[in-house]
């Protein structure tokens, strides 16, 4: 098995979404990824039989396949749990019981109990890594070790995800690729904190929590010098505020 480096951590799903916040971290990394994409098009004829060419319509979302990833430890059967609640509409059965009262609050104008939660898929470096913003729709859990009481200490997994539109985009951009201007990387020296990082590049030490969540860092206080953040445009933090 191939396996990068782990200098930026383990991958890793997490939902911020209430009430199915939640984060699965893989203790060893995917054996493989997979990313499929289709375009839908249309080919375009002329009187004489022959074309005119093809003509894109649009294209759909990428579908990204986790090989293999594994979980273990005393967690494993909740973090298993997990992953199948996100699968869930309303996230299992505590997000279907707020999901039911916040729909019959609503007046019924709104389905929050047919909602899939949406959550991000990190692993990597920032500009080099992965960045998704994705749905769960298919795992596949083999539970691979117990230990003597019978309780699941290792597990591997399967995971079949569809992206979903961002403002994040899939992977950082910088402003001569034709992404949003304002994206960069930062690379912490001796005695900076996320707090300094946002004062810096934000003007304000509050937006530290939009950098954390931009990077998937649950600690604050264990980042460490040389380590990469990705910087979002300030449009990006203001339009997740308001999702």
């Amino acid at each position: 098995m191939t396996t990068l480096g782990n200098a930026y951590g383990p991958a890793v799903l997490t939902c911020t979404q209430a009430p199915m916040i939640g984060t699965v971290p893989f203790q060893l990394n995917p054996d493989s990824i997979s990313i499929s994409r289709d375009v839908r098009a249309v080919s375009l004829g002329s009187k004489k039989g022959g074309s005119l060419g093809t003509v894109f319509k649009r294209a759909d979302p990428s579908k990204i396949s986790l090989s293999d990833v594994t979980i273990r430890g005393m967690e494993t059967k909740p973090l298993c749990d997990q992953l199948l609640n996100w699968m869930s509409p309303g996230g299992g059965r505590l997000g279907q019981m707020v999901g039911g009262m916040l729909t019959v609050r609503s007046g019924g104008k709104h389905e929050y109990t047919n909602r899939l939660p949406t959550l991000t898929f990190m692993w990597g470096p920032p500009g080099m890594g992965f960045f998704y913003s994705v749905m769960l729709m298919s795992a596949t859990i083999k539970y691979v070790r117990f230990n003597a009481a019978a309780v699941p200490v290792r597990a591997k997994v399967s995971l079949q995800l569809t992206e979903q539109p961002n403002l994040l985009g899939t992977l950082p951009t910088n402003p001569t690729s034709g992404g949003l201007p304002g994206r960069g990387t930062r690379t912490l020296t001796e005695g900076e904190n996320l707090q300094a990082v946002a004062l810096d590049d934000y003007g304000s030490p509050h937006a530290w929590r939009d950098v954390a969540r931009a990077n998937g860092i649950e600690d604050p206080l264990r980042v460490r010098p040389g380590q990469v953040l990705y910087l979002p445009h300030p449009e990006e933090l203001a339009a997740e505020e308001d999702r």
